[in-house]
């Protein structure tokens, strides 16, 4: 019974992945017609460790991993405990703030690229009303371009926290309220001692599931800044794009592809134990 999910299986992701695996270990370039192609073995790979791109997208790509989970944690877990205190208006509320989260990233990239035009961006016109500086260049700045692209993603995906760590609060057992509140513990105390502490197991799964988004985050970046200015917002699965579609060199695009896929393994695997280890407590 379980043969028709292991064939869709096999045919959608095990043999595409064998397929760049064996890709990886040939010199294969579009742009050279002759065949076969020459095998290079572990070439690709160690050249990874020499590509100094390589190593700038790394840096660029761990920051904005780290900036945008931090925020999104803080901000999210900020957001969901006033919703757990909502006793009117929660479900439209809820509905409202889950908006960005169900729009497509390209389309949001557009959304972001225009509100913040330095010249008719709506995000100029209410600085300037307001006599704050305005007709700053976010995307053509080496230095605003990274936290710029860091606050697209926080709009965007700091619903789906919300949504995670609302749902792990709504399942505390009302009891334990009641008991701090006799005690006399404030509001803040029981969201310190009560609800954080609860909401554990959640707090590692949106880490899981949010390390993996932002660490292959390409779309955003391609349509706002495509790498630039310079390399200050080249990402790793940006770099792996255009190694491939720009330089073709697909050789290398695979070996690219495969590092990126075990370093979200290695990350993915941590995220697990730690889960795991949480839920043997």
């Amino acid at each position: 019974m379980l043969t028709p999910s292991l064939v869709v299986l096999a045919v959608l992701i095990i043999l595409p992945l064998a397929y760049s695996l064996v890709l990886s270990l040939f010199s294969w370039k579009l742009t050279d017609l002759n065949l076969p192609k020459p095998f290079v073995g572990v070439d690709n790979y160690t050249r990874i460790l020499h590509d100094p791109t390589v190593g700038r997208a790394l840096v660029n790509t761990v920051i904005y991993v780290v900036g945008a989970i931090s925020v999104e944690l803080v901000l999210g877990f900020v957001v969901a405990a006033a919703l757990f205190e909502m006793t009117k208006g929660r479900k439209l509320a809820n509905a409202l703030i889950l908006l960005p989260m169900i729009i497509a990233p390209v389309v949001t990239a557009l959304l972001w690229r225009y509100l913040l035009d330095p010249q008719f961006g709506l995000v100029t016109q209410l600085s300037s009303a307001v006599g704050l500086p305005s007709g700053i260049g976010w995307f053509g700045s080496s230095g605003l371009a990274l936290p710029a692209l860091i606050a697209v993603d926080v709009w965007q995906w700091t619903p789906f926290v919300v949504l995670v760590m609302h749902a792990g609060m709504l399942s505390i057992s009302e009891e334990q309220f009641e008991a701090a509140r006799v005690d006399g513990a404030g509001q803040l105390r029981i969201l310190r001692s009560i609800v954080l502490p609860a909401i554990v197991p959640q707090i590692l799964l949106i880490l899981l599931f949010r390390t993996m988004d932002t660490y292959r985050i390409f779309d955003t970046v391609f349509v706002l800044t495509k790498g630039g200015p310079g390399l200050s917002t080249e990402t790793i699965g940006l770099y792996t794009y255009r190694t491939g579609f720009s330089y073709f060199d697909m050789g290398y695009a695979m070996a690219l592809s495969v590092f990126i896929l075990l370093t979200v393994l290695v990350v993915s695997a941590f995220y697990i134990r730690l889960l795991r280890r949480r839920e043997a407590l």
